[in-house]
């Protein structure tokens, strides 16, 4: 490290110097970064708050994907299961790993520990491969998430296309299907309605997989007629509002429970020309109240896992992080306050001493103009631990 005024020494060229300036104000940018990028805070893993809906990430460091899925030819180790971790594990436990973002994914508890993903220790961290947010947690390297639901995503795949997600190299827009919770290329999906006529976007795989989802009659449906692989005509729904529909009805004295199913079933029926075809659907706010409770239908949503249409669903975010903000300097003083007397005037101390030693080694260094190198420093701190 050298001061602004410095010339270059032998052996290194003035495109290799950093200067204790250069330095303190690449450090500044890096926090700030991070501190947009990493807002929450990351000492709680959602491990033991079970299936809930959170974001996720997935480490392609400590899993194997099978060769379909790898990007790289030398990647020799043979495939292994797919996995998620939460927010804190891809930071506590994966840090200087490959994790992806995988965005919010649906009743899913944290992988990490359990058999499907034991972390890989940093060389040299001294870490052992475990989970370093569930150390205390006995039998975890034999648990699994047998509720946990996984697909090409995990591995940083996407879309009906299945190419794996660059976001350096991505030019276009990607929308996320409500049901599965996969993302599509604006361009794999097609012809598109205005943003504002519609929140959430089914596609054809749910729609073809869940009847329930097929023959929903809601006026806030906007169908995507898919010709040659994409969608190539959007049809407003011409259903009438479903409060007025047979067995919806509140005119009726009769009780709901003495109806014939098929007054109560609220389902559309395909037209013989649609019969069987694919399309897309784009809803409207509100198009989930839209969605048949009959008795028939009821059973094919709790068999299909289909409940969370019938309910409000909560994310599981990680808690704001107030103190990313400041910098480790305003981070270190503030702590030091909470401190005690006694225990804030040691450190203090601790400081004032390691700084002070630390002068006295880059000493020679001022008065020669010799360049500190990464060698020289990390040699200062390793007589520090004799």
């Amino acid at each position: 490290m050298a001061t602004d005024s410095d010339a270059a020494s032998p052996g290194h060229s003035t495109e290799s110097i950093v200067t204790a300036c250069g330095y303190l104000s690449e450090q500044a940018a890096l926090e700030r970064e991070a501190a947009e990028v990493l807002s929450g805070k990351f000492d709680e893993c959602t491990f033991d708050k079970g299936y809930v809906n959170q974001p996720l990430y997935a480490c392609l460091t400590c899993t194997q994907p099978p060769a379909k899925y790898q990007t790289s030819a030398s990647e020799a180790e043979p495939p292994s299961d797919p996995a998620g971790m939460c927010y804190s594990c891809s930071i506590e436990c994966h840090a200087g790993h490959n994790v992806i973002e995988l965005f919010t994914k649906r009743n899913f508890c944290c992988d990490c520990g359990t058999q499907r993903l034991l972390p890989r220790p940093q060389p040299g961290s001294g870490n052992s491969r475990c989970c370093q947010l569930k150390k205390l947690r006995t039998a975890l390297a034999e648990t699994e998430n047998t509720k946990n639901k996984y697909n090409h995503n995990f591995w940083g795949f996407y879309c009906r296309c299945d190419k794996f997600y660059d976001a350096s190299v991505e030019s276009g827009v990607m929308i996320q299907c409500f049901v599965c919770n996969d993302w599509f290329h604006n361009d794999c999906i097609g012809k598109l309605p205005k943003e504002d006529d519609y929140t959430d976007y089914i596609c054809r795989e749910c729609i073809a997989k869940y009847p329930v989802l097929r023959f929903i009659n809601s006026d806030k449906a906007i169908y995507g007629k898919v010709i040659a692989g994409k969608v190539a005509e959007l049809e407003r729904s011409s259903a009438t509002d479903t409060a007025a529909l047979p067995g919806n009805s509140g005119d009726s004295d009769e009780p709901a429970r003495k109806k014939a199913r098929s007054e109560m079933c609220r389902r559309r029926r395909d037209t013989e020309a649609d019969a069987g075809k694919p399309f897309d659907m784009f809803m409207a706010d509100g198009w989930k109240e839209h969605i048949c409770t009959c008795i028939e239908c009821m059973h094919e949503i709790e068999r299909d896992g289909l409940v969370f249409l019938l309910k409000e669903e909560e994310v599981v975010e990680p808690e704001e992080d107030d103190t990313r903000t400041e910098s480790l300097y305003e981070s270190a003083l503030r702590q030091l306050q909470t401190m005690d007397r006694t225990r804030a005037v040691d450190a203090a101390a601790a400081y004032h001493s390691l700084s002070s030693r630390l002068k006295e080694y880059l000493r020679p260094f001022a008065v020669s103009g010799a360049v500190v190198t990464g060698q020289d420093i990390r040699a200062f701190f390793d007589n520090q631990k004799i």
